[in-house]
């Protein structure tokens, strides 16, 4: 395309040489191809040139200027241009100008603008089609917009307008987001009643909607009725899967559909890795885990925070907390930085173990790397605390916490009244329960039973 356009460049250079110059269709024909080759800036130069050979820019011209500017995040600039085509006599504006529009607003979060052009189309009786509607409903989408995008939809078949597999699978997606499978099933089926062919984008988003609202099997029979009717998945869609099974303890079938993905010459990458190890930390399979984090770098990949994350947690809770500090010492040596997480895993893990001594050492060192504690941090420490009845040490650091400004969660508040309450500093705890309800949190059932087996049938009436 380039040579090509490089071509028609020097052919047009000889035209303009001449004394009838270049016409409207040479002009209005080259534009677009400066565009398609990212040259928007000689596309408007020439555009703006045009009165020199007594033609003028066509719609064609002017959309394909104004969705080049808008795909390159230029949305000042592609609405400068849109004005100046509306503002041009010579110039009907027609449907696919406006979307192109719409779509670059959409996508830049500029809804309102976007909506006020749609309804400027209206006026001038230019009718939006499936692309138009498909972006403002996309935009919708991306902002957390459901309704609105639902509306938008419904406004769609109202007028007649079927939807396409983008707008179909735009609105199937936003429906798993916020947990509505049954209409996404729906919309899902009516799809197939319509002949209309759903993608990897449909097919991922129902995988993880099922997922998410619990229904393995159905999301199973969905992948596989998706490589039945040819669709190749994508590395994304077979995490999801991997995920899916895990989650559920089911880790030979994820293991097997590893092996199946390697088959197909789709290769598992760093997150598929770091997924089985935490199913495999979740069974119970350590050295299976352990062989598998080995293996990692012969497979092309490598361990990154979140797989040394999920390392240090798996050996913390299943006992080898000796094994995890060993590979947070050899961590760094690989180019992986310790991140907050990581501390708060190993500190929850000696506090665990009765290594106080330790875990207060990595609480101490925290500053020192250039990190700060965070909520999970501070109540992995104070639960340590509470548990060696070291009371004194727990409080300063509530009040450094608060100080800092690092507000307490459920977890800190149940930690701290439980500490409390077994070290039988009754009014502290009710102190705390007061913040507690205050922040409209609510106690677990073990503090309910201390609170039950510590305090008066007066004193529980009053809570």
């Amino acid at each position: 395309m380039k040579d090509e356009i490089e071509a028609a460049l020097k052919v047009f250079g000889e035209m303009s040489q001449t004394s009838t110059g270049p016409d409207r269709y040479t002009c209005n024909t080259l534009v677009p191809g400066l565009c398609r080759t990212g040259r928007v800036d000689r596309a408007m130069e020439l555009k703006n040139r045009m009165g020199e050979w007594n033609c003028s820019p066509d719609v064609v011209s002017y959309c394909a200027i104004i969705d080049t500017l808008c795909k390159g995040g230029l949305i000042d600039e592609a609405l400068v241009i849109f004005s100046e085509m509306l503002r041009d006599s010579n110039v009907v504006p027609d449907v696919v100008v406006y979307s192109s529009m719409i779509n670059g607003l959409c996508k830049s979060g500029r809804l309102n603008e976007a909506k006020k052009l749609l309804d400027e189309m209206e006026k001038r009786d230019i009718y939006a089609n499936v692309y138009t509607y498909s972006s403002i409903i996309h935009g919708h989408c991306l902002h957390n917009q459901w309704d609105e995008a639902r509306r938008y939809v419904d406004e769609m078949m109202d007028r007649g307008i079927l939807p396409d597999t983008v707008t179909f699978s735009i609105s199937i997606d936003s429906r798993c987001k916020d947990g509505m499978m049954e209409d996404a099933w729906v919309l899902f089926e009516l799809m197939e009643k319509l002949h209309i062919k759903p993608d990897m984008f449909t097919y991922t988003s129902m995988i993880h909607g099922l997922f998410l609202s619990g229904r393995l099997k159905d999301a199973v029979k969905l992948f596989d009725s998706m490589l039945n009717k040819g669709l190749q998945p994508d590395i994304t869609t077979c995490n999801m899967l991997i995920n899916g099974y895990c989650k559920n303890r089911k880790i030979d079938e994820a293991m097997q559909l590893v092996k199946k993905m390697k088959q197909k010459g789709l290769q598992p990458t760093t997150v598929t890795s770091s997924i089985l190890l935490e199913g495999l930390y979740r069974v119970g399979r350590v050295k299976t885990a352990m062989s598998l984090f080995n293996d990692m770098p012969s497979l092309g990949q490598s361990p990154d925070e979140v797989t040394y994350g999920i390392m240090l947690d798996g050996f913390c809770k299943n006992g080898n907390i000796e094994e995890a500090m060993e590979l947070f010492e050899s961590m760094e040596r690989t180019g992986v930085s310790a991140n907050i997480h990581m501390y708060s895993i190993l500190i929850y893990g000696f506090c665990q173990a009765g290594k106080l001594e330790d875990a207060r050492r990595l609480f101490n060192e925290i500053p020192r790397k250039g990190l700060v504690p965070d909520v999970i941090t501070y109540t992995a420490m104070m639960d340590g605390l509470f548990c060696r009845k070291m009371l004194s040490e727990a409080s300063k650091l509530i009040i450094e916490m608060e100080e800092k400004g690092c507000l307490p969660d459920a977890v800190t508040y149940n930690t701290i009244i439980k500490g409390y309450l077994i070290a039988k500093e009754t009014d502290k705890a009710l102190q705390f329960l007061c913040k507690m309800r205050e922040r409209e949190f609510l106690p677990r059932d073990p503090v309910v039973s201390l609170l039950t087996n510590t305090l008066s049938a007066d004193e529980l009436k009053k809570l």
